[in-house]
């Protein structure tokens, strides 16, 4: 395992920097925070600035709660040793802060946009997402994207009020396109971000012409994807999906997961310092390009786990979402849709003086929002009370099946 240093010159440069007080100028300063509502949350406070607040009511709004019972790649398997959306969020922004400092960066707004980037992720993976994408657009014409619900989560549903800039990182944080420079886009205002969640809504291709407005946005586009490159390969071991990492090809990032954040984040810091762009070396671009082609290869589409996401959590997500509707239609107030999730939305309005009543919102917006923010425990579960007469389930593997596979064999 090979692990790159900086390099002299650079380290004579960062310290002879950090000596004169030299700071970033493409730094976000707090004074920069923009809200949708000016009139809440701006006082200063010196324990409290801009971005830390928004990492405190990413912190405490119900779905950074549900983090932890969403699949990040592997479903269907008990194993406390793999990772799930709340650990991976956290790997994000611990990687994405790293960056930062190096760079002179605001590490309070890169945190921010690193712990809410996927806040509106739906139970069971991207699988999910895309089975609960085509349910509504077949019903609405209108497309479902994680990203984009993050943002509706903290600005629309939970009217946290969070700044621009976080919620712009959020939006933009799509970090499956790999890039070998990240340049900024231009969002200055709530307008332009509200025009481009609607076209995200209504436009396919959309997601993939979103550019982070900010230095510490393209920051954590970045670490998203180092965040996971290598910890998905441990996860793929410890599930068994692959004997051991051996077969991947090195480059010049390692194929350890130690190996391969250590080696881009220095790559990312030499070839970003000061710059108003962030950007890799063509070697480590190729390199990561390449370990992103053979997870996919090895790990993603030859899972197992893909012919239950087919055969039985299609169907389930199917069933519990006509279900929500009927509930809804009938405007029973005594079921789960309105129980579980609608009351509680507008009591948490209502902690802000926002007495809009979400209830009234459009049937398929609300059973969207209602199933993306399941757990995929709580989606079983909700499917076995609901749909009681359906024939689909699924098990998991528990703890000792793989003890029990050895016996057998």
């Amino acid at each position: 395992m090979t692990y790159r240093n900086f390099s002299k010159d650079f380290i004579e440069q960062f310290e002879a920097d950090r000596a004169e007080g030299r700071t970033n100028p493409y730094r976000t300063d707090d004074a920069a925070a923009i809200r949708r509502n000016p009139a809440r949350d701006m006082s200063p406070r010196l324990h409290r600035p801009a971005f830390v607040r928004d990492i405190d009511k990413i912190l405490n709004v119900a779905p950074y709660n549900r983090y932890a019972g969403k699949t990040q790649v592997f479903s269907f398997v008990r194993n406390d040793d793999i990772s799930r959306r709340g650990l991976h969020v956290q790997l994000v922004a611990r990687t994405a802060r790293t960056i930062a400092r190096m760079l002179g960066l605001n590490e309070d707004l890169t945190e921010a946009i690193a712990l809410g980037h996927d806040l509106g992720h739906t139970p069971f993976g991207h699988a999910g997402e895309r089975i609960l994408s085509e349910l509504y657009h077949a019903d609405t014409g209108r497309f479902f994207n994680h990203n984009v619900h993050s943002v509706r989560v903290l600005d629309a549903l939970y009217a946290r009020n969070v700044t621009l800039q976080t919620l712009d990182g959020i939006l933009c944080h799509n970090g499956e396109s790999s890039q070998k420079e990240f340049l900024r886009g231009s969002t200055q205002d709530f307008a332009t971000l509200d025009s481009l969640v609607e076209a995200c809504d209504v436009d396919e291709q959309a997601i993939g012409r979103l550019r982070p407005s900010t230095l510490e946005g393209c920051v954590v586009r970045i670490s998203d994807m180092i965040a996971y490159v290598g910890k998905d390969r441990q996860d793929a071991v410890g599930v068994g999906s692959i004997a051991d990492d051996s077969s991947f090809s090195s480059g010049t990032l390692g194929v350890q997961n130690a190996s391969i954040i250590n080696n881009l984040t220095v790559d990312i810091v030499e070839h970003s310092y000061m710059r108003d762009s962030i950007s890799m070396s063509e070697e480590a671009f190729h390199s990561l390009k390449t370990a992103k082609a053979e997870n996919y290869e090895r790990i993603y589409l030859c899972d197992e786990q893909g012919d239950v996401y087919e055969d039985e959590i299609r169907p389930m997500f199917a069933e519990l979402y006509d279900a929500i509707l009927a509930d809804i239609a009938a405007q029973d107030t005594s079921s789960p849709v309105y129980r579980h999730f609608i009351e509680k939305i507008e009591r948490q309005r209502r902690l802000y003086d926002d007495d809009s009543p979400y209830r009234n919102e459009e049937p398929h917006r609300i059973a969207v929002d209602y199933l993306a923010s399941m757990t995929d425990e709580y989606f079983l579960a909700a499917h076995r009370f609901m749909c009681p007469q359906s024939r689909h389930g699924v098990e998991f593997r528990d703890y000792f099946d793989d003890i029990r596979r050895r016996e057998r064999d």
